[in-house]
């Protein structure tokens, strides 16, 4: 009779269990922090004669907040075996980082330009410059990263435990994504003397399997795209360093 009733709840047991709502997640989600990082991989130049001011960035173009959506699942129903999975894409929000994201861009772009350029690059804090100097905007387009959360849990019909059940949770975090545009403008007496629009699709981060519990599972998720974002920036920042250090290089020969 025991048993009976076993199999008789084990089913709707693991389906309230595995099915959570993709706005219980965000909630869970909202105190959890991220930190970008940026390696310097480049070779150093030691003759940086000129300088460039660089306008203060504002705009992230990044939610203000991590999302998650359901994206379906699988169900197996059986008598002595249940396993549910459950598909949820995460979106990372600015909420989920330790720093706004356009202060971190900022910063990559005064270690990247100061170390592998031919010019000091200096934030400019007031409007006060000569016309004669040189001002590097710079605007952030598109700031989207995502990524795919995969729960499977399920119960057995275990005879050698007490209660005659068994009981796993397996998350997989995959499949994380950035996609960067960003534009760099080069002004001199009001006029633009260069302009170019970056674009970087990057997925660089590893799988991440085997996490068995959902806390563990949600912040595995956040480090995964932060991961993956600070990449994408890396490449963009070096891309734009190295066209400023050519643009430098060839004013100097003029």
């Amino acid at each position: 009779m025991k048993v009976r009733r076993v199999l008789f709840l084990i089913f709707p047991v693991v389906i309230f269990s595995a099915c959570q709502s993709s706005r219980s997640i965000e909630r869970k989600m909202l105190g959890m922090r991220s930190e970008l990082f940026y390696e310097l991989t480049t070779p150093a130049y030691l003759d940086a004669n000129d300088t460039i001011y660089l306008k203060p960035i504002d705009y992230s173009a990044i939610l203000p907040f991590t999302t998650v959506k359901k994206k379906g699942g699988l169900v197996i129903p059986l008598l002595i075996f249940n396993l549910v999975k459950a598909k949820y894409e995460v979106t990372l929000g600015e909420g989920s980082l330790e720093q706004p994201y356009y202060d971190f861009l900022m910063d990559a772009l005064l270690a990247q330009c100061n170390r592998s350029s031919c010019f000091n690059l200096k934030v400019s804090k007031n409007d006060d410059l000569p016309d004669s100097a040189l001002i590097l905007e710079i605007k952030v387009n598109k700031n989207i990263t995502t990524a795919r959360m995969i729960s499977y849990s399920g119960a057995f019909l275990n005879p050698l435990e007490e209660n005659y059940v068994s009981g796993f949770l397996n998350w997989e975090i995959n499949s994380p994504v950035s996609w960067l545009d960003i534009s760099a403008r080069l002004m001199q007496h009001g006029n633009c003397i260069w302009e170019k629009n970056y674009t970087d699709t990057q997925d660089l981060s590893r799988k991440r399997h085997g996490i068995t519990e959902d806390m563990n599972a949600y912040k595995n998720c956040i480090d995964a795209m932060t991961e993956n974002l600070s990449y994408a920036t890396k490449g963009i920042v070096e891309n734009i360093s190295q066209n400023l250090h050519l643009i430098m290089l060839q004013k100097r020969t003029k």
